[in-house]
Parts: C-alpha cells; sequence; structure tokens
C-alpha cells in the first residue's frame, strides 16, 4: 500500500515538474511586391504607393540659339563623336549621351537649349577642341580616311573668315616645305600647318 502512494505522489511531482509545451510559432506572412507597386501580404493588397519622378522638361521657345546656332552645335557634337570612335579604337566608344553629358557639365547647362547666348562662341570652340585633340593623334591620319580633307578645309576656312586672308596658309608652306599648295604637304606637314594656322592670330 505504502509502495502504491509512493508511486503516486512520484507521479504527480513529476507531472507538475513538466514544462508546458509551446505552440509552434507560425510563419510571418509572406510580402511581395507585385506590378503597379501594390504591396500585398498574404493574397491581399495592403498598399498602393505611386512614384512621382520630376521631369526635366525644357522649352526650345525660351532658347537664346537660333535654330542655325542649335544646328551648329549638333554638328560639332556628331562630328566629335565620329572622329573619336573612328580614331580611338581602343577607348571606349564616345556616345551622344556621354558627349552631350560632357558639354552640359562644361557649360553649367542641363540642356544646350538654354546655352545663353553670349557662350555660344565659347562653345563651338570648345567642340573643335575636342576634335582637334584626337586629330592631332598619331594614329588619326591612319585610321580616318577623311583626316586629310577636314585638315584642309579647317585651314582654308580659318585664312579665310577668321583672318582674312584665304591664301595666307601659302607663304608659310612655301617657306617651310618649299610647297604651293596644301593637296602636296604630308601628312605631317599638313598638321604642322594647321597647327600654325590655329595658333595664328588676326592681325
Amino acid at each position: 500500500m505504502e509502495d502504491k502512494k509512493q508511486k503516486l505522489i512520484e507521479i504527480v511531482r513529476g507531472a507538475a515538474q513538466k514544462k508546458p509545451r509551446r505552440k509552434p510559432a507560425r510563419p510571418a506572412p509572406a510580402v511581395r511586391i507585385e506590378g503597379s507597386h501594390n504591396i500585398v501580404g498574404d493574397g491581399n493588397t495592403l498598399i498602393h504607393a505611386q512614384t512621382l519622378r520630376p521631369r526635366n522638361a525644357i522649352d526650345p521657345r525660351a532658347s537664346e540659339l537660333s535654330e542655325a546656332q542649335k544646328l551648329r552645335l549638333r554638328e560639332l557634337i556628331n562630328e566629335w563623336i565620329t572622329v573619336h570612335n573612328t580614331v580611338r579604337t581602343r577607348a571606349r566608344p564616345l556616345t551622344h549621351a556621354a558627349a552631350w553629358s560632357s558639354f552640359q557639365k562644361k557649360f553649367r547647362v542641363t540642356s544646350y537649349h538654354i546655352l545663353p547666348l553670349d557662350r555660344f562662341d565659347e562653345a563651338v570652340r570648345w567642340l573643335q577642341q575636342q576634335r582637334a585633340r584626337i586629330d592631332g593623334m598619331k594614329t588619326a591620319p591612319l585610321r580616318d580616311a577623311r583626316w586629310r580633307a577636314r585638315q584642309i578645309a579647317y585651314i582654308k576656312a580659318r585664312c579665310k573668315n577668321q583672318l582674312g586672308d584665304a591664301e595666307l596658309y601659302r607663304a608659310y608652306i612655301n617657306r617651310r616645305f618649299g610647297k604651293v599648295s596644301l593637296t602636296e604637304l604630308t601628312d605631317d606637314e599638313l598638321a604642322a600647318t594647321r597647327t600654325y594656322i590655329a595658333q595664328k592670330k588676326p592681325a
């Protein structure tokens, strides 16, 4: 009898010492983002978020530049890109986006449409310098079939339009190289003549 009581006491004590079972934790509801900016949890739409992005609207009518001046800038950009990608074949290709980004950073504008009129000539010179740097590379005459024609056109145009004497280059090439025509010059002689004319100031 005593043994049965002792066993009963031990069973009661053991039951009292057992820890209550914890209920298994429920997994957190899955959250996913679907189209139209809907945030969905357990299949139910919780939030509809609308994203507003600022637009950089440029009104071309507010530009100080004429259409001819804008066209000139676009032509120079295209020439720079073409020459870069023709001559600098081992460099990263120059894209229109990268070229315009450099232009905008240089002149601190968000578009060439809003370039101040009094900086137009400066912008033209800057774009011409970008192309001239590439034209001055030793590999340019070899990789660009239009290189010679471009140098000759520049020399003649500058002599006539900026220096006021269409034949100004003749005295230089005759004295320096003993030649009378730009077409007779070697590539090195033509490059030297271009540099001379580019650096010469109007009288």
